[in-house]
């Protein structure tokens, strides 16, 4: 073949390679160039087993680390393994003591409740000619008993709804002052009173990271208080004494605390119960005697406004917390 055939021929080849490149690139997508790029970095020369593993049949040669020399190519990210609930359902604490867990509690609590009687006074049956009494009076320290169902959240959180029983307490004073000003002898006073209060309780634990736990709480709820018969006793020696009915008054009571509670393992084959010890605030609201004069309290009228006064305690207890 001459030597100007032979050039025409070579530059047509050439050319007819050129378009199949060409089109052949426009064909293969742009991934598979990527996947390559990748095998040949990753799994090339020092990990994919250099030129004869890696770029042959091992590495960025037939695919990118398919073959035996790309297994040390990119390594796999872990996978986080799922988190699966306790077999119990509760959680860990986040803020309300290592290992503590939720669910529910049964609680009792026995204690001494030591009261007092704010702002007590009456309105005598003279009244207005005879001035409004106010009495200084001292309350019986009496027993305490609560049950509560609460939850515990586990995470340092609980709530409860507890009744309260506080046992008869009794009570008596002298008179303190009047209004208006008036110079006495005044009549002194006497009786009883017992309270119910049904309270909403929210408790806060905190981590002590031992075995003794702190905690406060905050209660809500409604307080029922029952005067027992009351007498009022006077100097004056035709009208001594004279004892009137008792009642009773529903109203908002609230109650504040701070305790420590201790793990005392299983009760009754429950998980762990806790006891607790306790100092609680009540406010009961007020407490109000009949107006209506017993049999025999001979005669002089009926009083205005009954012996009546604000119910406050301080209640020391001990609580068990038994889980359900």
């Amino acid at each position: 073949m001459k030597r100007e055939e032979f050039d025409k021929v070579s530059t047509r080849v050439l050319l007819a390679a050129g378009v199949f490149g060409l089109a052949l690139g426009g064909l293969v997508p742009a991934s598979t160039f990527s996947g390559a790029a990748w095998a040949q970095d990753d799994g090339g020369h020092e990990d994919g087993g250099g030129h004869e593993g890696g770029g042959g049949q091992g590495g960025g040669g037939q695919g990118g680390g398919h073959g035996s020399g790309g297994q040390h190519g990119r390594p796999v990210p872990p996978v986080a393994q799922p988190v699966l609930p306790a077999a119990d359902g509760g959680t860990a604490a986040m803020s309300g003591g290592a290992g503590a867990t939720s669910g529910n509690y049964l609680r009792l609590e026995l204690g001494a409740a030591f009261g007092s009687a704010g702002d007590a006074n009456w309105l005598p049956p003279g009244y207005p000619s005879d001035p409004q009494v106010f009495f200084d009076l001292d309350m019986d320290t009496a027993a305490m008993a609560a049950i509560g169902f609460g939850r515990d959240y586990g995470n340092g959180w609980r709530g409860e709804l507890a009744l309260n029983l506080f046992g008869k307490s009794s009570f008596d004073g002298p008179w303190s002052f009047t209004v208006p000003s008036t110079a006495g002898p005044h009549a002194d006073v006497e009786g009883s009173v017992r309270s119910v209060a049904v309270m909403a309780n929210g408790y806060r634990d905190f981590d002590s990271g031992g075995k003794v736990t702190p905690f406060v709480t905050l209660g809500l709820g409604l307080a029922r208080n029952t005067v027992s018969d009351w007498t009022r006793i006077n100097p004056d020696a035709g009208r001594t004494r004279r004892s009137f009915e008792g009642d009773s008054d529903t109203g908002l009571a609230w109650s504040v605390g701070a305790g420590l509670s201790w793990d005392v393992g299983p009760v009754l084959g429950s998980t762990s119960a806790k006891l607790d010890l306790t100092w609680r605030y009540f406010d009961l609201g007020n407490a109000t005697g009949g107006t209506e004069p017993l049999p025999g309290s001979g005669a002089g009228g009926t009083p205005v406004e009954a012996l009546n006064f604000d119910v406050t305690d301080h209640v020391i207890g001990i609580g068990l917390r038994i889980p359900m």
